[in-house]
């Protein structure tokens, strides 16, 4: 029966010297084997051990008698043999322990996104950086993530997918400016390269690819910014143009009108005053046309201040204006139709005193705004309300207030308010007026570089705030 030993392993070379370390203690150099032969004896009983074949080691040894060499020395050396394969093959362990621990540091430390996806999709490592700029710390405490999850366009998912089946062989894909979605909605853009790398113990169908994304985001944003400035820049060109082009219409259409509009008028006045009055009836209907032909004349000149106001061509003359000074002339000028009313109207603050609020721009202009202001707080009130009026000042501005305790407005009425002929229903309670005032009022605010705003309760009244530059 032939013996072996158990777990044997290939042969290895025979160390240098082998056979002098275990020649024994009956070796002399004048015996009847040399040098040769006894490495030749010991290689041959060795690999005889290595088989696991010891009869035939000991047959080996046995038929040499004049051989020094004994079983012993046999496995002595086999055992040398196996600590210093051992020994190999833990310090080649330990290097490849060292290895992989470089890598993975690397890994961690790549200065762009880098992510492990297996052959299902699911993320299962990422690095630092990706981490930081996809925001997915939260997201993969939980489940692993879904790669798909990150991209914004589903057809970038069939592309990818597509890309991976031609990795089989090794080798890296790569796509341009791929769309992104952290799981907290920041929209991210990254160039993508794909690469198939040995599979981790346990992934799914022995797939493993490492997605490095180099960030474009910067890149994109600013083209998409560059992108809406020109499109900004071709739409200002077109309201530019178009607004020059209602310009030019108006003020065709104006003047053609103020000359019919001034004949009306004057014939129709020549024929009240001639030498052959009319009866009654007769001069009834010429005040009517007189009356109506002077409304549209007024209408065209306030389409000019609105038209003027916008295209920036309304001449201002600015200088110190006496804000309360004003706000007392224009009480003043509505005292009649106040009284009609019963109304209450007052200006708090006297202009005369030191430190009155004093604002810079045009005289004119600040009188129209504010007599349209004035006649609005009267003829939207009640009978028996009133209209109140302040004024004060910060370090850059001035602003006056007009306040009554009138109709009021709803919110949804006041942020129409300063649209063009948008009368919000006034016409209904029989209020003349064709909804310009405000709207040209506002434009010529704008115009002085200041501000006109309202605070309204429907059924408590308005308060009109005018903020205008301090003198």
């Amino acid at each position: 029966m032939t013996s072996t030993v158990p777990g044997a392993l290939p042969r290895p070379e025979l160390p240098a010297g082998a056979s002098a370390a275990f020649a024994g203690p009956g070796a002399r150099r004048g015996s009847g084997l040399g040098i040769t032969q006894e490495n030749l004896l010991l290689t041959r009983a060795l690999d005889a051990v290595h088989a696991g074949d010891l009869e035939t080691a000991q047959a080996l040894i046995d038929n040499n008698e004049h051989s020094p060499v004994t079983l012993g020395d046999v496995f002595r050396l086999y055992q040398s043999e196996l600590e210093t394969r051992a020994q190999q093959l833990a310090e080649s362990q330990l290097r490849v322990e060292r290895s992989l621990d470089w890598f993975a540091h690397l890994f961690r430390a790549l200065p762009v996104a880098a992510l492990l996806v297996d052959g299902q999709g699911l993320i299962v490592d990422t690095n630092a950086c990706a981490v930081d700029e996809l925001g997915l710390a939260a997201a993969l405490r939980a489940l692993r993530l879904p790669m798909r999850r990150l991209l914004a366009d589903p057809t970038d998912e069939l592309r990818l997918a597509r890309l991976q089946l031609q990795l089989r062989d090794g080798g890296s894909v790569a796509l341009d400016d791929v769309a992104l979605t952290t799981p907290d909605g920041r929209p991210r853009w990254a160039d993508v390269r794909v690469s198939r790398v040995p599979a981790a113990d346990g992934a799914p169908g022995g797939q493993l690819f490492l997605y490095v994304l180099n960030d474009r985001t910067a890149r994109v944003e600013a083209q998409h910014a560059r992108d809406a400035a020109k499109l900004a820049e071709q739409r200002r060109d077109v309201a530019e143009a178009a607004s020059r082009a209602k310009t030019d219409l108006l003020s065709r259409v104006s003047h053609e009108l103020r000359t019919p509009l001034n004949a009306v008028i004057g014939f129709s006045h020549l024929m009240l005053t001639g030498p052959q009055p009319l009866d009654a009836n007769g001069q009834r209907r010429l005040q009517l046309i007189q009356q109506a032909g002077q409304h549209l004349l007024a209408l065209v000149d306030e389409v000019l201040q609105i038209n003027r106001a916008e295209a920036g061509m309304l001449v201002l003359d600015a200088k110190p204006v006496p804000l309360l000074q004003l706000a007392h002339d224009a009480v003043a000028m509505h005292e009649p139709m106040a009284r009609e009313l019963a109304l209450t109207m007052a200006v708090e603050g006297d202009p005369a005193l030191p430190g009155a609020p004093v604002a810079l721009a045009d005289s004119r202009r600040t009188w129209e705004v504010l007599v349209n202001l004035v006649s609005n707080a009267v003829k939207y009130n009640r009978r028996g309300g009133w209209v109140r009026i302040s004024a004060g000042q910060d370090d850059h501005s001035v602003w006056l207030a007009v306040a009554d305790g009138g109709l009021g407005m709803t919110a949804e009425q006041a942020e129409h308010l300063f649209e063009p002929f948008n009368r919000l229903g006034a016409d209904r309670l029989g209020v003349a007026g064709h909804g310009l005032g405000l709207s040209i009022a506002r434009a010529q605010v704008l115009a002085m570089s200041g501000e006109l705003s309202v605070v309204s309760t429907q059924g408590e009244g308005s308060r009109f705030l005018l903020r205008l530059p301090r003198a």
